[in-house]
């Protein structure tokens, strides 16, 4: 999917969030933001970011996590693999290790708003699962009646892929200060019907939580 694509999907699914908990009076939201806002990241492949003209994100040290949002149920079905149960425990692994993330970059997590405090939100806008492309190797004869068989069965793997919006914002004016979508990927599989749990989700997000926090790091002033 071309990034400009993806972006607008992500931003069109957004909007569903404006009257959810990430909603306060006067917030000002990525996905108010035109495509042309956003500038595909040179350094990390499948990310869109926006930064305020003049923000100086060089002027916060602190970060409040906010609790991880999700997009309602769609229409197309992609929310039918998640276990509705599984929501709250991918919100505390995902606060979990982004805290910890973050202090490895020397970057304070607070729970309490002041100078020099930014808000850190993000919200899962989607899932989606691919089924790889079958590979020369898997229609040798030698393997041939094992990957027949497999099909058959159904349990052939799918990659699973989410779709994020993440924000930062000035803690105290809530002045919307920079953002991104971000496509992220699993590095093993999933069966087609398999449901998303947040064992299946731990890996992908420790990985993700490890870059967005080296990201911060280098756009923040974390302390020394």
């Amino acid at each position: 999917m071309k990034p400009f694509f993806r972006l607008a999907c992500a931003i069109v699914a957004m909007s569903a969030l404006s009257h959810s908990a990430m909603a306060e009076e006067n917030q000002q939201h990525l996905f108010n933001l035109p495509p042309e806002a956003f500038q595909p990241n040179p350094k990390v492949p499948g990310q869109m970011v926006y930064l305020k003209p003049g923000a100086d994100l060089k002027q916060y040290h602190a970060v409040i996590l906010e609790p991880l949002s999700f997009l309602e149920r769609q229409a197309d079905g992609n929310w039918q693999l998640l276990v509705a149960a599984e929501k709250n425990k991918i919100d505390r692994y995902y606060r979990m290790s982004m805290e910890t993330a973050l202090r490895k970059e020397h970057i304070k997590v607070v729970t309490v708003q002041g100078p020099g405090v930014a808000r850190l939100r993000v919200a899962v806008t989607g899932f989606q699962q691919d089924k790889p492309g079958l590979a020369v190797s898997d229609i040798l004869p030698i393997k041939a009646a094992f990957n027949l068989a497999r099909f058959a069965t159904g349990t052939d793997p799918y990659l699973l892929k989410v779709s994020t919006m993440g924000q930062l914002d000035d803690s105290q004016d809530h002045t919307l200060l920079a953002g991104g979508v971000n496509l992220i990927e699993n590095p093993g599989s999933k069966t087609k019907d398999e449901a998303i749990t947040a064992e299946l989700l731990k890996k992908m997000i420790s990985n993700w939580t490890a870059k967005n926090a080296r990201q911060l790091a280098h756009a923040l002033s974390p302390a020394k």
